[in-house]
C-alpha cells in the first residue's frame, strides 16, 4: 500500500470519525439570517475487478472537501462560491473504461479548471429574481457557473456526493454539460412550468493538452406534476455548439448538437423511478451518438429508516458510427446509510461493459464505499 493511499484511507476514517462526539459543529453554519457556510467532506475507496489486456486490477481513494458560501443582501439577490479541495483521483486515471467510476471532481480536475489557470474555485455567480406574479418568478444569474445545476436535473439520479457515484447516473455524458466557467441562466418558472435558457464559453482538452475554446447554449422545457402517486417531473432538453469540434476525416471542424429528456417520478412513499433518454449528432468526434437509462430509487422508509436509501440503475449507450465503441453497458446498485443527522455511509456496486468494433471488449466490476461528514 502506498503513502498515499495510507494518507487517503486516514483521512475517510477521519471523515467518519469527527461527525460522531461534535455534531453542533457538522450543520450548515447560518453566520447571520443572510449568510451561511456550508460543506461536505467526502472520502470514497474503490477496487477494480476488469478483463482488460495489459491493465491490472487496481484499488485507489479519495478525499474532497467542498465548501458554499452564500449571501442574500435581499430577498431577491443572491452570490454564490463554490470551492473544492481534493487529495487523490480514485479509479478515474486507470480504469480502462470509457466512463468514469467517480463522477466528483477529483485532484487532477481541479487544478488549471478548463484551461483558465484557476485552481479549487468552481463556482462564483449572482443571481436576481423578478417577481412576475403569487405563481411565476424570473431569474437572472450570471458569472461563473455549472451547467449541471441547471440542466439534465433528476430526483433520483443527480448527486455523485449522495446517490450513484458512476458519471453516467449522474448526467446525461451526451449533453456535453460543461461546469465552472464563464455563462449565464435565464430561469422563468410559472406555477408547475419551468424554462430554462443557458449559454456558456468554456474550453475542452485536445490531444495535444491543450485547450480549444467554444461557446455552448442549451434549453429547457420542464413540468411538475402532482398524483395520487407523488411528484413527477419530466424534462425536455436541447443544446448546440459553435463549430470548434474535429470531423471524423479531421479536415473541418463540426457543432455538437442534440436532444435529451430526464425524467423522475414518485410511485408511492417508497418507490421512485428516473429516466434518461439522449441523441446527439455525431458528425464531429463522439464517443456515443444515443443513450438509454433508468432505474428506481427506494426509501428507506421500506427497512423503517427514513434517512437511507437505495438506488439501481441500467444504462446502454450506443457508440457513433465511424467510433471505435460499438456500445457500452453500465449497471449500478448502492445502498446509503445515515449515520447521524450529519454523516452517512454509501457501499455501491458497479459493472461496466465496452464494446468495441476492431479491438477487444472489456468489461468488469467495481466495487466502492463512500462516507460523508455534513457541515
Amino acid at each position: 500500500m502506498t503513502m498515499q493511499l495510507k494518507k487517503i484511507i486516514m483521512r475517510i476514517v477521519l471523515a467518519v470519525l469527527i461527525s460522531f462526539p461534535v455534531p453542533s459543529i457538522l450543520y450548515a453554519y447560518d453566520i447571520t439570517d443572510r449568510f451561511s457556510l456550508e460543506g461536505t467532506v467526502t472520502g470514497v475507496y474503490q477496487y477494480g475487478d476488469w478483463d482488460a489486456e495489459g491493465v491490472d486490477d487496481a484499488d485507489r481513494g479519495a478525499a474532497i472537501l467542498d465548501l458554499g458560501i452564500n449571501f442574500h443582501p435581499t430577498d431577491v439577490d443572491e452570490f454564490q462560491v463554490t470551492l473544492s479541495f481534493a487529495a487523490g483521483n480514485g479509479l478515474n486515471n486507470i480504469a480502462p473504461f470509457i466512463l468514469a467510476p467517480y463522477s466528483d471532481d477529483l485532484e487532477d480536475d481541479l487544478k488549471d479548471i478548463n484551461g483558465r489557470n484557476r485552481d479549487y474555485l468552481l463556482e462564483a455567480w449572482y443571481k436576481h429574481t423578478f417577481t412576475l406574479s403569487e405563481s411565476a418568478s424570473l431569474g437572472i444569474t450570471g458569472g461563473i457557473i455549472d451547467s449541471t445545476a441547471y440542466i439534465d436535473d433528476n430526483r433520483f439520479a443527480n448527486d455523485e456526493v449522495t446517490q450513484f457515484m458512476n458519471e453516467i447516473f449522474v448526467n446525461d455524458t451526451n449533453v456535453n454539460l460543461p461546469s465552472y466557467d464563464i455563462g449565464g441562466v435565464i430561469e422563468l418558472d410559472i406555477s408547475n412550468v419551468s424554462v430554462r435558457a443557458l449559454a456558456m464559453n468554456t474550453k475542452y482538452e485536445t490531444d495535444t493538452d491543450t485547450h480549444k475554446n467554444y461557446n455552448y447554449f442549451a434549453f429547457q422545457l420542464g413540468y411538475t406534476i402532482d398524483t395520487s402517486l407523488g411528484e413527477g417531473n419530466y424534462r425536455i432538453c436541447g443544446f448546440t455548439t459553435n463549430n470548434k469540434f474535429l470531423n471524423w476525416d479531421g479536415t473541418n471542424y463540426e457543432n455538437l448538437y442534440g436532444v435529451g429528456i430526464s425524467a423522475d417520478q414518485e410511485l408511492g412513499d417508497i418507490v421512485g423511478v428516473f429516466a434518461r433518454l439522449c441523441w446527439q449528432d455525431d458528425s464531429a468526434v463522439v464517443d456515443y451518438a444515443s443513450l438509454y437509462s433508468g432505474g428506481i430509487n427506494i426509501n428507506g422508509n421500506l427497512w423503517g429508516r427514513k434517512g437511507d436509501n437505495a438506488g439501481i440503475g441500467y444504462a446502454y449507450l450506443n457508440g457513433a458510427d465511424r467510433g471505435e465503441v460499438d456500445s457500452t453497458n453500465a449497471f449500478e446498485a448502492y445502498a446509503r446509510f445515515q449515520l447521524t443527522a450529519f454523516s452517512d455511509i454509501t457501499v455501491d456496486i458497479q459493472y461496466m461493459s465496452d464494446d468495441y468494433k476492431y479491438k477487444d471488449d472489456i468489461d468488469g466490476f467495481i466495487y466502492g464505499v463512500r462516507v460523508n461528514a455534513y457541515f
